[in-house]
C-alpha cells in the first residue's frame, strides 16, 4: 500500500498477511501501545499520530492494530489477496 507524505513522496508499506491492513502495534512495559508501519526494507517506524519514540523496542513479535494476526517483520507481504 502507498501513502502520500507531507513533501509529496510516496511511503509504501508492508501489509498484515492476514487482514491487509498496514498499522501494527507492540506493547512496551512502562509505555503501552506503541503503533507503526513498516517499510518495504521491514524497518518499522512510528505512525504520524503517534510519533513514538522506537529506540529500544523489540520488534520481534507484534500484532496488527485491524486483527488478531501476530508476528514479526519476516511474515508482512507487500501485496495483499483477498
Amino acid at each position: 500500500e502507498n501513502m502520500k507524505m507531507g513533501n509529496g513522496a510516496v511511503k509504501k508499506y508492508l501489509l498484515c498477511p492476514q487482514c491487509g491492513l498496514h498499522r501494527f502495534f507492540v506493547t512496551v512495559e512502562g509505555r503501552g501501545n506503541i503503533y507503526f508501519h513498516v517499510d518495504t526494507g521491514r524497518k518499522p517506524f512510528p505512525t504520524e499520530a503517534s510519533a513514538a519514540d522506537l529506540s529500544g523496542v523489540d520488534f520481534s513479535l507484534f500484532g496488527c492494530t485491524g486483527c488478531s494476526w501476530k508476528g514479526g517483520p519476516a511474515n508482512l507481504v507487500r501485496v495483499f489477496r483477498y
